[in-house]
């Protein structure tokens, strides 16, 4: 009897696999809100802030968050965790480890990929693709702001390919930040030189 033709089948399966929800691949972590009910502020936390999340990254000192009860383990920030700002989201940033333990702010959610996805290659989807924009949810009166929820995040859903493409992909787009992050820094200074010079042309 001949053995049945599974490429079909595979060809399926590989149409199944090939989008997936971030959810299905990553855990969705809240940041940490300060809680000092009590007289006795026994915990302190270095707590990265929204404003610190920028397109080239992170920049700025962390602010200290006080609590009288101790975070949950897994807020600790690990390398690889990929941090979007809770309202108005304009940017993903890899967090490549620190000396010292951090944490987020209650304003910042915490993308912890799986084995299966490449952090990097996430952070480019998010900004790349627009993905940001697609799963915040806009509210307020007057003045309207985008805020992203967990469970937003958590459905949106993304294309994965292998973990080799995923890697290229992702330290592609790295480069590319890094590329325009130099350029920015070089033009920042050529004008500051250009203005210097025309200062002492007038002297």
């Amino acid at each position: 009897m001949p053995s049945p033709d599974l490429s079909e089948n595979k060809e399926n399966e590989l149409k199944i696999i090939s989008k997936v929800a971030i959810g299905d691949c990553a855990s969705i972590i809240a940041g940490v809100n300060p809680l000092a009910k009590g007289k006795q502020k026994r915990y302190a936390y270095n707590a990265i802030q929204p404003g610190q999340l920028t397109v080239d990254g992170l920049v700025g000192e962390s602010a200290t968050i006080l609590r009288d009860i101790p975070c949950n383990e897994e807020q600790i920030l690990k390398p690889g965790d990929v941090l979007l700002k809770r309202l108005n989201p304009d940017c993903a940033v890899v967090f490549e480890g620190s000396s010292k333990p951090l944490v987020t702010s209650a304003n910042i959610f915490i993308i912890r990929p799986r084995q299966c996805l490449d952090s990097r290659y996430l952070a480019f989807l998010l900004e790349k693709s627009k993905l940001m924009q697609r799963i915040s949810q806009l509210s307020g009166v007057g003045t309207t702001v985008a805020a992203l929820t967990a469970s937003k995040i958590a459905g949106g859903i993304i294309p994965l390919p292998s973990l080799d493409e995923q890697t290229v992909l992702g330290n592609l787009w790295a480069l590319s930040k890094k590329q325009k992050s130099l350029l920015r820094a070089m033009s920042l200074e050529n004008d500051r030189l250009m203005c210097a010079v025309c200062g002492k042309l007038y002297q």
